[in-house]
Parts: structure tokens; sequence; C-alpha cells
């Protein structure tokens, strides 16, 4: 057995408009599914990360997130921007930047990151690899 990536992950949220706002209008991601959700036929709508990773978001209007102090977050690549710009971009579309580091390992090595919060709490790093 090998595994090669990852697929998808789930997470619940509190409110699909608000946070498909947020991942298609300030992240600039695919957003899809809220038909068949709507029409009862998934349980789930979804953010499209990459061509082979997907986040699905499972509404709970119960639930109440609670990630305000932990260091559990998903990193996306951000290309075509430096750190700056990204911070600019984020300021300009009314979002918070929780923190920002000049270096920060991820998968492919050191670089700049942004982080922030989704409308549920869930921390997003923005990662920057710069040529």
């Amino acid at each position: 057995m090998k595994v090669t990536g990852a697929d998808h992950a789930n997470w619940r949220i509190t409110d699909v408009g608000r946070t498909f706002a947020f991942y298609r209008d300030v992240l600039g991601l695919e957003t899809f599914g809220v038909e068949e959700f709507r029409a009862g036929k998934s349980s789930f709508v979804s953010v499209r990360v990459s061509p082979g990773f997907t986040l699905h978001l499972r509404p709970d209007p119960e639930f109440e997130p609670s990630y305000a102090e932990t260091e559990d977050h998903l990193a996306l690549v951000v290309e075509g921007a430096s750190k700056e710009e990204v911070e600019e971009h984020l300021k300009g579309k009314g979002v918070e930047i929780d923190r920002a580091f000049e270096r920060a390992l991820g998968a492919r090595g050191i670089g700049p990151a942004v982080y922030l919060r989704d409308p549920d709490g869930y921390r997003i790093e923005l990662k920057v690899y710069e040529p």
C-alpha cells in the first residue's frame, strides 16, 4: 500500500451562504453542490481547493466552533502573489489577518505564511512559496 496524496477533508459549518462567500469571493475557490444540498440529495456542499483536493462542508446550525486557541489549520498554497500582496488582498476584502510569518515550514520548504479565520473559525494558512 502507498498513500499518494490527500483527496478531501470534511468540516462542519453554520451557514452555507456566508461560508461559500468567503471561499469563493475572498479566496477565489470554486464552490459547488449547493443545488444538490438544497434538494436533499446531499448532506454537504463543497469547495474545490485544487484538481485533486476538495473541502466538503456539512451545514449544522447547532455547530459551535471552538478553534480559537488551537494550532489546527488547513494550509493552502498561493501562487502569483507575494506575502504583502496576499495581506493587501485580504485587508481589501475586510478579512482580519490572524498572524503572519516570514519563515514558516511547509510541505515544499520554508516560506512566508499568512493566517486568517474562515467564518466558522477554522484557521487557514495561505502559504507563499516565492520563486
